[in-house]
């Protein structure tokens, strides 16, 4: 029954599938029984590239942290630092929009060490970090997380209906206007241009 699929491709419907019913009927309803039923194959067939439903789980919300962060990559290009926190900005509030059961699973499930979520996450926040002109290679400061939960409390307003669609680049565009004064700080302690996006790899 499951061989139609080969070399991982079962891994890639499964994650597919389990992505439209988390849209469709929220977090509860994603198991391996359900998913093994809508991809046609056995109910032990999953358990080949998942060991549990918190497994695919997290493997759901590492794929959402790799997409949003390679969306926010090419979005902060721009070596002018408030147009490339602007753009960033804009850019996860967009993806939250977008996506939001996903990005609620995101942000409100907690991974364990060595989780692929737990990774993913921890590339998201370093680039923030490093758009936030924070050192390299040192721990992340509080500036990303406040960063990520105020472009990801926007989209969650809109995508419950407290935040008219209209007013959104409003919103983040004075998000953006008040964390610029202590982005360039950072930035100035480092030594490097207070005008210049943190880094010069961001939208490599």
């Amino acid at each position: 029954m499951d061989s139609t699929y080969h070399h991982g491709s079962l891994r890639a419907a499964l994650l597919a599938e389990g992505r439209r019913l988390l849209v469709d009927e929220g977090p509860a309803a994603v198991t391996l029984r359900e998913l093994a039923r809508r991809t046609g194959v056995s109910h032990a067939a999953p358990s080949r590239h998942f060991a549990d439903r918190d497994a695919l789980l997290a493997a759901l919300a590492a794929e959402g942290f790799d997409e949003l962060t390679a969306d926010l990559r090419r979005s902060a290009g721009d070596d002018d630092l408030a147009q490339g926190l602007t753009a960033y900005a804009h850019a996860h509030v967009r993806f939250a929009i977008e996506n939001g059961p996903l990005v609620a699973l995101m942000f409100a499930r907690k991974p364990l060490p060595g989780e692929p979520d737990a990774e993913a996450a921890a590339r998201f926040y370093a680039l923030g970090a490093e758009l936030l002109g924070e050192a390299p290679g040192e721990p992340v400061g509080p500036m990303p997380y406040v960063l990520a939960g105020t472009l990801e409390g926007i989209g969650a307003l809109v995508v419950a209906g407290r935040l008219d669609p209209d007013r959104v680049d409003t919103v983040v565009d004075e998000a953006v206007a008040m964390l610029l004064p202590r982005v360039r700080e950072q930035l100035a302690r480092r030594g490097g241009s207070a005008d210049s996006v943190g880094g010069s790899s961001v939208g490599q």
